[in-house]
């Protein structure tokens, strides 16, 4: 676990004054309490040449932060804004542990269930094939707890080819299992199976693994019966009111709606994992995110991401959605490591729990519960720096909560607000039954729209003939939609139907 650095608050203080305001625009609602945020994050995006970033902050259940920052599209200026979604990599680690501590409170699953061998959850006969007979000793506990006995830096992680030398390319791996370019998360289970070694007895020695998690998904899929995103969404997030929280997509013509876009400082390219030849960018073509939804595949707002923290982090301010024995097993540290339980890194000086996320060429994130009944989350669009950049989001989330002194008394929560955006655009009522007015500026006459839904498909479309033009949505179930505006469909509005 890396080292939260604690400086004395004179220092920081006197760092606060030596920020250099960037150019780059904030959206989201001013706080002034919280003006220290505002001058982190606008210096982490000039220090660090950040594209975009979003940080949201609770306090005692309270969403008193959620603000947007840099450029969601640099090619547009789209600005971020907090309603924008990021790939969180690695920080889906906590939501896959959620969903397995609450098929485990529903007597669905139990920490030491094994899970490969004619007694295990995925006895499917495609994994019977194990080179190591280990395998068949591994149990749940050993997935979520990262020693199930693979290390990355020793066989590999087949989901990042580059950490070891000894595994072969995403684009081979599916060709030498005999299914299509880039294969799947199940391909990618019997590949690793059927031809390495564990480096480890399982249980014994703590080896962070993506691989794990990606079948803890596979196994959230078995006893469930139902894909892991849907699982996930209709059981955990969409009863707590998280509509947006989706499994992102491989290629940038499937990018989901307000996801931001991805840059790399760094201009690093690699083989294109459906042909194996062409070189592509990091972000759009090299990382499998199809087949990671388990280990680092969701897509998500900061806001979307804090309202989870709350309704999992053990303070009474707001309800949990598990039992207090079972967020303490969570949060256990385990016998091999001190510094992580079960999907969760912790400190337990200060009784903090979070997860980092990186996905190379790409984007940086982090979660953070604090002791102190605060929490956070901070998301970058940019592969820029990442060693620098992980400790200054380090700071933020760590060492300047402690000075503020008076927390505002609101809760972005419960409240509804249209974010800012370049064109004077407004929609009501929204939330709305039947139907939806929008009014727009004169220069939008003319221009084209779109009703989306969450995946992207166009429901219905049209165009603006009018400064107050009405759209009927009496067919559609209740739900989130996204209305797009624009010749370019760069403007992007969330639609709720009740």
């Amino acid at each position: 676990m890396k080292n939260k650095i604690f400086l004395f608050t004179a220092v920081i203080i006197s760092l606060l004054f030596t920020f250099k305001q960037s150019a780059k625009a904030q959206t989201g609602v001013y706080v002034p309490e919280l003006e220290i945020f505002d001058k982190a994050m606008t210096n982490l995006l000039t220090k660090y040449n950040v594209k975009g970033a979003q940080l949201a902050l609770t306090y005692k259940g309270r969403l008193v932060y959620n603000r947007g920052f840099g450029y969601a599209n640099t090619a547009t200026n789209t600005l971020v804004q907090p309603n924008h979604r990021f790939r969180i990599a690695s920080v889906s680690k906590p939501i896959t542990s959620i969903a397995v501590m609450h098929l485990i409170e529903q007597g669905k699953l139990h920490l030491n269930d094994t899970i490969f061998g004619a007694k295990g959850i995925l006895k499917d006969v495609k994994y019977q094939k194990a080179i190591d007979s280990r395998v068949y000793n591994i149990t749940l506990q050993n997935l979520l707890e990262h020693t199930g006995g693979w290390d990355r830096f020793i066989s590999g992680d087949p989901f990042f080819p580059a950490f070891a030398a000894s595994i072969i390319g995403i684009y081979d791996m599916a060709i030498a299992m005999g299914v299509p370019p880039p294969g799947t998360a199940q391909s990618t289970i019997e590949y690793m199976l059927n031809n390495f070694q564990l480096d480890n007895a399982p249980g014994t020695v703590y080896a962070y693994s993506n691989l794990g998690f990606s079948i803890i998904g596979q196994v959230i899929e078995k006893v469930t019966g139902q894909g892991y995103e849907k699982y996930v969404r209709d059981t955990i997030l969409i009863p707590i009111g998280i509509t947006e929280i989706q499994a992102g997509a491989t290629l940038l013509s499937n990018q989901l709606p307000m996801e931001v876009n991805y840059y790399n400082n760094y201009n690093t390219q690699n083989v294109s994992i459906y042909d194996g030849v062409t070189m592509l960018p990091y972000a759009y073509g090299v990382h499998n995110m199809e087949s990671m939804s388990g280990c680092g595949g969701w897509v998500a707002s900061a806001k979307d991401l804090c309202k989870l923290l709350v309704a999992v982090d053990g303070f009474p301010s707001k309800p949990d959605i598990l039992l207090p024995s079972t967020i303490l097993r969570m949060t256990r540290v385990s016998a091999a490591s001190a510094y992580y339980a079960l999907g969760w890194s912790i400190n337990s000086t200060d009784r903090n729990w979070y997860h980092t996320g990186f996905l190379p060429g790409t984007c940086l994130s982090e979660i953070v519960r604090r002791g102190d009944e605060i929490n956070g989350a901070l998301l970058v669009n940019t592969d820029a720096n990442i060693s620098g950049l992980a400790t200054e989001i380090d700071h933020i989330l760590y060492l300047y909560p402690p000075l503020i002194k008076n927390w505002p008394s609101g809760d972005i929560f419960t409240s509804i607000a249209e974010p800012e955006n370049e064109f004077s655009i407004s929609l009501f009522p929204n939330p709305t039954q039947n139907r939806i007015n929008i009014n727009v500026p004169v220069k939008l006459l003319g221009s084209n729209y779109t009703v989306n839904d969450f995946i992207g498909k166009i429901l219905f479309e049209g165009k603006i003939n009018s400064e107050n033009t009405m759209i009927e949505l009496g067919d559609l179930s209740a739900g989130i939609y996204f209305l797009r505006v624009g010749n370019n469909m760069k403007q992007s509005f969330k639609i709720i139907k009740e």
